[in-house]
């Protein structure tokens, strides 16, 4: 009779070491999955700031090349990058304004959110170019007076939900950048000059 008690005890304290190795080695395993979640939401999500920056179409100073301007017929849209673009952003649309005469040469929107920048003379899929201040839903490259230098600023705008489908090719520009800005909650700017000789 004596010797049951030991046996008994040694049984039971065997039961609860398996069972707290059982729940041991279940544990890890959740700790693992969110640790592997948490690295892939910090790997996708943006780490600073919207950012537009030069693609191709720009010189070594950052103006615009002539194949950008109204000084070469082809009269290329410039390439661009974008970086950090914020959660939550349902599209994207992107302007250029000659910040000297203030005449709106480019107006682009329903840009993806995926997108890392646009090529020269490209339009994403989903994307479209409403009416500028030179009556063309395109993109008119900068074209000041023979001998002068304007500022032209391109901005990128991160908006929550997309433009309606009635700010198109016949809507003036004005109205569609007043609407770009109020519904757009980041942004990032760049200023390309160009001297026409």
């Amino acid at each position: 009779m004596r010797g049951h008690p030991p046996l008994a005890t040694v049984a039971a304290t065997a039961a609860l070491l398996a069972c707290a190795s059982c729940s041991g080695t279940s544990e890890p395993a959740p700790n693992t999955r969110t640790s592997s979640t948490a690295t892939t939401r910090t790997t996708t999500a943006p780490t600073g700031p919207l950012t537009l920056t030069r693609g191709q179409g720009f010189d070594r100073t950052g103006a615009f090349t002539s194949l950008m301007t109204c000084d070469d017929p082809r009269d290329y849209s410039p390439g661009l990058n974008f970086a950090n673009v914020p959660t939550g952003t349902g599209e994207l649309a992107l302007t250029m304004v000659d910040l000297d005469v203030h005449k709106v040469h480019w107006l682009q929107l329903g840009i993806p959110p995926s997108a890392h920048g646009i090529s020269a003379h490209h339009l994403l899929p989903g994307a479209r170019e409403a009416l500028n201040d030179f009556g063309e839903a395109t993109y008119d490259g900068p074209c000041p007076p023979h001998g002068s230098t304007h500022r032209y600023e391109l901005t990128l705008y991160a908006l929550r939900e997309p433009m309606p489908a009635s700010f198109d090719g016949s809507t003036p520009p004005a109205q569609t950048l007043r609407e770009i800005k109020r519904r757009a909650f980041a942004s990032a700017t760049l200023v390309a000059p160009y001297t026409r000789h």
